[in-house]
Order: structure tokens, then sequence, then C-alpha cells
């Protein structure tokens, strides 16, 4: 029976479609004569066979058809068989030999169907935007501001943005064209991209053609820029045709969005003020005696506000409740936001007051930001901004005033005064033109992630925080892994406190299948939430994963690494996490509002260059609210355990919490008087000047040894010179890594990216993630020479080579080179496959003999 209805259906959809032909008989010159027997055909066909008949028809359609045509195909093949109907379209899309309008018309049809590619809908239609036909380009730009193409992967939708961009640029196509280019290009892009948008648009609107004016204004309008838009939109309204319609459209829809936000707020304000009101008798009198008392007799009663004081007591009745709620003051969540939008418009840069000579200093550029494209480097200080000093008198002023000028609206300029060692120091108090750097601002996203491809294909990957990029950010680190040859990947979460929750699942989404179980919620106000992964992971199920953890680690680090441990995804190396599993909301203090300001880019966060509409305390500066951060539920990883560390009423731990690793290991731990040795050499800044004295010359050398030395201080040239200048109780190898450690903040400087903080020379944890990602590639370590001329440590898998005792234990610097040749040799023949030779045999001998004292 079911069958008999399947082909009863698949015969009326044949029959329903025969008509198509005569409805286009003019574009198509098909008499209805020639389209039954078309019918007739279709009848003894196939689904398919249906289909691509259909879509060539599309090659003789004007554009403006091809969409009716699409919704009429889809719709009646789907209802024969879905499934049969999208494989049928996306066949038709991955074959080059599709027409351009069959491509549309194709497309059209399969973004209405179940789970459309849309890479391959990318694939099919952005070749169409350089199409000769100017509509059949217009029509595929349209097609791609479609939401589901929100899906589509960064760098494919980064690529699209910039092809769009450069056609929305075109002064050879027609204004409207541009247009449309320039809307689908807002719709993939980022903050910089819908700036980029918004000055097309307006130059589209500052025209003094009427018509064009009021097609900009609706392009502007459909994208959600009304602000600029609206005096246009409104001389429009007033005209009768299609185009004034639309635009009175547009701007009753958003006087009913004003008018319903207005009646929300009104409500949400009456609301806090009733409960904002409520009870102040009684408990709340205390307070204000106790800080009448502090403000009146503390001996420093006189150096804090009333307002302090009542921060601290809101914030000390939250604390009370557990660790991770607490109040923010204005100022505190504008830096706490800060951190979770890592963007901000400004010149690129990790700053701060250099202890050593009190002057404001680079400590490092953002490599893929301005400053560094302006040739601000590592250690430059920057002595004036514009007019205004950054230091008088031998005093650098307050950090977060000279950091205030140095960010601004993306675009405008800056003028440095940048002083650099060797110059004369009269210049820090009185610059001069010539040291003047001009530097353009722009939106400057703070990079969470850096990478490296590590000896052998193991790829090192470093997440720094879980801020609104994060995801997007460790996607392109890793496609550049894997691009680059990765067979295996060390993830490095160690010190990573955490950040948004989504973006921990994006990350997980990377490693693990869809629909895996991320993490869920437990709460004693809201049912119980869970977290799923959304697409398939990027990185091959069968690629060996570590995941390095600290007691630094936290939050949404351990989500992760708890997710990937549970799912049998990862091995965790390192120590146990520290142990938040809370879930905490942000509250906005009731009754008192932010500032208002014009939001010129949208994005609902108020970026510094954007101005003040409402300044609510006068007091010419924009300003929060305060905000309540107030722990609402409990995460729990999908095996059902809490990663939260548990306190009893006295504070002691009564539940350690955390992610324990796979592995435990610790790293080095550094004597207390070689710590000091250290910082003293460093202070004196000699390190620093044997690199000045040696870096023009050996370039190459010194990027060489920034990836990697053999832990051999000889590779480095008049180091001897350098030591025994010194004058140290350290060793050759601790000034080794000293020197080392410079080479590497250099050769970043150079090249433009930062290395990972973990360097596998050094660290215990990292050796031992390498090893186990060797070992499941069926591998060991001790067959890769730079491997075992640097791994120290039992936990790499091998015995343990204390640096401290190998050089307490030898005499000399030759009897310590013996020991290196000799493992240079046996590294040599392990990696061969061989046997040593008589000649590599006899000096073996020799080297071990002379270790025989």
């Amino acid at each position: 029976m079911t069958e008999r209805r399947h082909r009863r259906t698949f015969r009326l959809a044949l029959l329903a479609l025969a008509p198509v032909a005569a409805l286009t008989a003019a574009p198509l010159a098909v008499s209805a004569a020639t389209a039954r027997p078309a019918a007739v055909r279709a009848l003894q066909g196939d689904l398919e066979s249906l289909i691509a008949e259909r879509a060539a028809v599309a090659a003789d359609l004007p554009v403006d058809a091809l969409w009716a045509e699409a919704t009429r195909l889809g719709s009646l093949a789907r209802e024969v068989d879905p499934e049969a109907a999208d494989a049928a379209f996306d066949a038709l899309l991955a074959d080059r030999a599709t027409g351009p309008k069959t491509v549309l018309l194709v497309a059209a049809a399969r973004m209405a169907g179940e789970e459309p590619e849309v890479e391959r809908l990318v694939d099919a239609l952005q070749p169409l935007l350089q199409d000769a036909d100017p509509a059949v380009a217009v029509a595929a730009a349209g097609l791609l501001a479609d939401p589901v193409f929100q899906l589509l992967p960064v760098e494919r939708s980064d690529e699209l943005v910039e092809e769009l961009l450069a056609a929305a640029r075109d002064v050879d196509r027609a204004p409207d064209d541009r247009m449309q280019f320039a809307v689908t290009a807002k719709a993939h892009g980022d903050g910089q991209t819908s700036r980029d948008v918004q000055r097309i648009l307006m130059s589209f609107l500052n025209s003094s053609d009427p018509a064009l004016r009021g097609r900009a204004a609706l392009a502007m309008a459909s994208i959600g820029e009304m602000l600029s838009a609206r005096g246009e939109l409104e001389r429009l309204a007033a005209l009768p045709g299609p185009e004034g319609r639309l635009a009175d459209a547009y701007l009753r829809q958003e006087s009913l969005r004003d008018y319903y936000e207005s009646r929300l707020r009104k409500q949400k304000a009456l609301r806090e003020e009733a409960l904002y009101n409520r009870d102040l008798d009684g408990p709340l009198d205390s307070v204000q005696r106790v800080m009448r008392m502090i403000l009146d007799s503390h001996v420093e009663g006189d150096k804090v506000s009333e307002e302090e004081l009542l921060d601290a007591a809101l914030d000390g009745m939250l604390r009370s409740m557990d660790n991770h709620s607490n109040y923010f003051s204005p100022e505190m969540f504008a830096e706490f936001q800060q951190d979770l939008q890592a963007e901000y418009g400004g010149i690129g840069a990790y700053v701060g007051v250099d202890r050593d000579d009190n002057i404001f200093t680079i400590t490092r550029p953002i490599y893929s930001g301005p400053a560094y494209r302006a040739n601000l480097r590592t250690d430059d200080k920057i002595v004036r901004i514009d007019d205004w000093p950054t230091h008088e008198n031998g005093v650098s002023k307050p950090t977060e005033d000279v950091i205030r000028r140095l960010k601004g609206e993306p675009g405008t300029i800056v003028k440095l005064y940048v002083w650099r060692r060797g110059m004369d120091p009269a210049l820090i108090e009185r610059p001069t033109d010539d040291m003047i750097v001009e530097v353009e601002r722009a939106l400057i996203t703070v990079p969470p992630v850096q990478f490296q491809m590590l000896p052998e294909g193991v790829g090192l990957i470093e997440l720094t925080a879980f801020s609104g990029v994060a995801s997007q950010e460790l996607e392109r680190g890793l496609r550049a892994l894997l691009a680059d040859g990765a067979k295996g990947i060390v993830l490095d979460l160690r010190g990573n406190p955490g950040g948004l929750l989504s973006e921990a699942r994006d990350v997980v989404d990377l490693f693990l299948p869809a629909e895996k179980l991320v993490v869920s919620t437990e709460s004693r106000i809201r049912e119980t939430e869970k977290m799923y992964t959304r697409k398939p992971p990027l990185v091959p199920e069968d690629m060996p994963v570590v995941v390095l953890i600290d007691r630094f680690s936290a939050s949404a680090s351990e989500i992760v690494a708890g997710a990937l441990e549970d799912h049998g995804r990862a091995t965790l190396v390192g120590q146990r996490s520290f142990g938040k599993g809370s879930v905490q909301n942000l509250f906005r203090m009731p009754g008192v509002d932010d500032d208002d300001w014009d939001d010129q880019n949208r994005n609902r966060y108020r970026d510094n260059w954007e101005p003040l509409t409402k300044d609510r305390n006068g007091n010419g500066e924009f300003d929060y609210a305060p905000r309540i951060k107030l722990t609402i539920a409990r995460y729990m990883l999908p095996s059902g355990r809490s990663i939260h560390r548990e306190l009893d009423e006295n504070g002691d731990i009564t539940s350690s919490g955390g992610v324990e690793p796979t592995e435990e290991v610790r790293q080095k731990r550094w004597e207390t008087w070689k710590l000091e040795e250290m910082i003293e050499i460093q202070g004196d800044r000699v390190v620093r000047d044997y690199i000045d004295g040696h870096w023009d010359a050996n370039v190459e050398l010194f990027r060489e040894l920034a990836i990697g030395d053999s832990g051999d201080a000889s590779k480095y040239p008049g180091f001897e010179e350098f030591y025994a200048g010194l004058d140290t109780r350290l060793n050759r190898d601790d000034v080794r890594f000293l020197v080392r450690r410079e080479v590497r903040r250099r050769v970043q400087d150079q090249q433009g990216a930062a290395f990972p903080r973990g360097d596998y020379q050094q660290d215990f944890q990292l050796q031992r993630g390498i090893a186990i990602v060797l070992e499941e590639l069926g591998l060991d370590w001790r067959d890769f020479p730079e491997f075992l001329l640097t791994f120290g440590y039992e936990h790499a898998g091998g015995v343990e080579r204390d640096e401290d005792r190998i050089a307490a234990d030898t005499e000399s610097d030759k009897d310590r080179q013996s020991v290196r040749d000799a493992l240079e040799l046996l590294a040599a023949a392990r990696t061969k496959d061989r046997e040593l030779s008589d000649a590599d045999l006899a000096r073996l001998a020799e080297l071990l003999s002379q270790l025989d004292h």
C-alpha cells in the first residue's frame, strides 16, 4: 500500500510540473504541444532526470523568473523523496559543467532543503560573482546573503568577504550591483567589515541622484543601519510605489521596535525600583552606621569615599556566598567587558611601564596590528602621544591614562614619539620630530591563540582565554597546522582562566563529532541545560590529541579538557586543574542604567571611540551601571562528574574538584638562588646587549636557535667570552637558557608571530605530551635527536637527565661536550636504524673513556 501511494505521489508531482513550460512559453519559445510530450517523457524517468530536465530550462529564463521555478521544483521534488531530491541538487552543484543560471536555480532550491552543505553551495555560487552577466553576479550575491551561510568556516567566510568588498568598491559596476555586494559582505563580516560596508553605502547615500540615495537608504535599512538612513527613508516613504512602501515598512518596523523596547524598559525599571526600595528599613541602617564610623574615625577614613565603602560592602556580601560571586563597579565592569570582547580600537600592542627605567614601553606588539606594521617593536618607548607627554620628571604617567590616549576610532591617526635604546636620553623629556611614528588605529583583536609546528609533525597550539574570538582563532591555528602536515596535536590550556561557555562548546566542536554532550548545568532556579557539539570535527578523529592543564586552568578550560577526556578523545597531561565548575550570570544593578551611546557598528558593545548620547552623571565619560556576578548553577561533565572544588564553612577543602590529568607531570622548579641570579642578570640587560652585538651578523642562525638549539651553548656566537665576563654562579646551560629566551623574543618580532609559551626544550609537561603523541603514532621520542638531546625528565618516558646534576658531576666543559657527542652518535644510529660503524664505535669508546676519571 505504501509503495503504491509513493508511486501515485510521484506521478502527481510530475503532472504538476508539466504545465510549468506553458507558463514560461514566451521566454522559452515552447508551445503547449511540446510541453505535453515532455511531461510524458518525465513520467518515464526518475526523480533525478526530472530535476535535471527542469534545471536545464533555467538557461533560457530571465534571472527574476528563476526563484519561482526553484520554489516549485524544490517543493514538488521533496514531496516525492526529500533525500533523493537534495542529493540530485547536490550532484548538479558539484558538476562544473552546470550553467550559471542553472546553478542559481539549483542553489535556491537546495537552500530550502534539509541541512544544505554550505561549502558546496559557496563553491558553486562564488565563481558567479565574476560572471559576465551582471544580473547573474548580483543574484549570486543575493543568495550568499542568506543566514544559512553563517555556518561557513571562518577562512571561507573571510575569503568571500574580501571578494565581495572588492566587487562593491569596483566603480565599473552599476551602483545597485555594488550595493548588493556590500550588503552580502555585511552578512559575513566582522566589525571592520561593517564599517567598510557602511562607508560604501554612505557614498551612495550622499549622491546627488535622489533615486540612488533612496536605494542606498533601503540597502542600509536592510542591514539595520537605520540611524544614517532615516532622513532619506522618510523622504522616500512619502512617495508612491514599491520603494516608498518598503521604506515606510522599515520605518514602521523601527517605530514598533522602539515602542515595545521603551515599554519593556519602563516595566523593568518599575519592577527593579520596587525590588530595590523594598524593606529598606532595618538591616541596611547598620551598613550606613558602619560606613559613617569608618569615614569619621578610621585612621585612613579620609582616603576613601562613601561610594567606595558601599562597593566593598556589596562585594563582601557576594563573596561570602562563594568565591566566584562578586560585585563590579562601573570601572571594573568596563575592564571585564574588554577582556571578554577581545576587540578594541587602538594601535595593537601589549604595553606597560618598564620597571628598569620607569618609561611607558611596548612589551610586545600584536603582530596582526597597526603598531607592528608601523615598525614598532618590543622595548620601544612611547614618550609622547600627539602633544601629550607620557613621562615627566622621571615618572611615567598612569598607565590607564596612556592607554586611553592610544585607543580610538579605527581609521584615525595617532602620532607617537618613540625613543629607542642608544638614542640621547635627553630626548625622553624633549622628543624631536624625527622620532615621530604615525599609526593608523584599527579594530584590534587580542589574539588568544599561538601555535608552532614542532619537530616530527607535532602541532603545538596554545589557547590563553575563552574570549569571543577563541574558537575562531583556534580553528585558524589548527587549519594552519593541519595544512603544514601535523600528525598530532598538543592543545595547551595551562594558565587559561576560562571565559565564555559558548566558546568552550565551539572549541570542543573542533575535536568531536556532532551530537556529543559537552557539558550540562544543574541549577536551583532553572531546568537542566545541556550543550552538544553541532558539526563534524576539524581535527581527524584518528589523530592523537594531548591536552596540557595545570592548577591555573579553570572554568571553560576544565570543561574542554574534561569533555575531551570523557569521550576518550584526548590524553590529559600536567596537574589537577583549578576546580571552578560553577555558572555565573551578570545582572545589572536594579534601578541603575548604563549611559547611552551611538552604537555605530551595531555590535551592542560600547567601543571607546563611539560618542555618548546620554551622560547620566555628567562626568563627560561613558559609565556602565554596576553589575552583580551571581553563581546560579554548577557544570557537570559528560560523565556526570562535577569539576567544582567544594569548601566547608571554615574555608577548608572538602572536595578537590578540578580535572585530574591522565598523567601527572610537575614542571621544573628552579632553586631560589638561581632565580635571584637570573633576575639580576636580566636586570643588568647584559643578555640583551650580547644579542644586540651579534644580531645583525647572525640573524639566520638565531632564527634556527629559536626553534631549537639541542641544548648546546657552543652554537651561540661568542658565548664563551660572554659567559666568562658574567662572573656568575649559574652554569653555562642556565645562561644558555636566558640567551635563548631573549633570542626567541627577538625572532618573534622579526617573523611577526609569537611562539607559544611552552618550549619543548625546557617544558617537562610539553615533553611528556610530545612523547604520548609519538607513542600513539607508533614512534619513540628517543629516535629523534631534537628530543633526545633536550628532553630532561623521566616523565618523557626515558631516563632522567638532570642538567644540574650533570653539570655538577662533570669536571669540565670538555666532559659535558663528550656526553653530548656520545648522545648524538647514539641518536643518529637509532634514527637510521643501523648499527654503529667501527669508526663510530671507536669514537664512542673514546668519549666514554674521557668521562672515566
